[in-house]
């Protein structure tokens, strides 16, 4: 098996909950791509294939209020992280995982969601203390 990524970084506003201020972030999404290796290019994705993909993709979350994207009512790191992983495998085949995070070296937090996790369970999440 052959894994590529796509990085790209995206600027949104959102409320988690009623409470919460709108606020934004800078997030930075990698989605990671499984397959079997082209035994000529030895990529198992195309990258030139899935930029405009990609693209698309960023179109959708870019200077967006997340809470107003259909699908992402409640736009958490979380349910973003998932919402990406099934917006990326209903057009592209052999999406492996997505990886969202936001702020910067010391005081990121980030949420992994893979094609392996059980619909029924939270994606796992990962937060960087400041040191």
């Amino acid at each position: 098996m052959q894994e590529t990524y796509s990085e790209f970084t995206f600027d949104a506003a959102h409320k988690t909950t009623p409470d919460t201020p709108l606020h934004g972030h800078t997030f930075r999404a990698r989605i990671y791509f499984r397959g079997v290796r082209d035994p000529q290019f030895g990529w198992s994705h195309d990258l030139l294939e899935l930029h405009p993909v990609v693209d698309r993709l960023k179109a959708e979350l870019d200077h967006r209020y997340l809470n107003e994207v259909p699908g992402l009512e409640t736009p958490t790191l979380e349910n973003t992280t998932r919402w990406i992983f099934h917006y990326l495998s209903g057009v592209v085949s052999g999406v492996d995982r997505v990886t969202l995070e936001r702020g910067g070296a010391g005081f990121a937090e980030g949420c992994t969601y893979s094609a392996e996790t059980p619909h029924d369970v939270e994606p796992r999440c990962e937060r960087e203390k400041p040191q």
